[in-house]
């Protein structure tokens, strides 16, 4: 695919995101996809999901938000089959608290379909605003304590 294809199969993932759209992102990753957070800590944070996982966690972590999470791109840079993007989110918490994190993506694609995708994001404000995140266990999915 062509840079341009590879940039606008980036942003057809984040109006997946954006939807809640786990069908979408079913259909936008290979099988052996992989989503990875590169933060240090805290331990919780450090995941990595699976195609089926990941395309659970925008509803997951919705469940927790006063409207459901929404990535707006900042920026793209892309140079054969990875796509590095500049994002922000601005949502608000079910306890009030603000959860406005900036991110840098690094996304790898595979014949039109990702293989992985890096997450760097602020990991002391997802700490602050949420105290876990499981794919498809709202239950387990919580609020920091206050």
């Amino acid at each position: 695919m062509s840079i341009e294809q590879n940039k606008q199969a980036v942003q057809s993932w984040f109006d997946a995101v954006n939807r809640g759209d786990e069908a979408a992102i079913l259909a936008l990753t290979a099988e052996d996809f992989g989503f990875r957070t590169m933060a240090r800590q805290p331990e919780w944070l450090l995941y990595h999901w699976t195609r089926e996982e990941f395309a659970k966690v925008p509803t997951t972590m919705s469940q927790v938000l006063t409207t459901p999470i929404q990535l707006s791109v900042v920026a793209m840079t892309a140079e054969g089959d990875r796509v590095a993007v500049e994002a922000e989110t601005d949502s608000e918490m079910l306890n009030g608290k603000r959860y406005n994190n900036a991110y840098h993506f690094v996304f790898t694609l595979r014949d039109g379909k990702f293989t992985e995708v890096r997450e760097y994001s602020c990991s002391y404000l997802a700490q602050s605003c949420f105290g876990a995140v499981v794919p498809g266990d709202p239950a387990s999915t919580a609020m920091a304590e206050a």
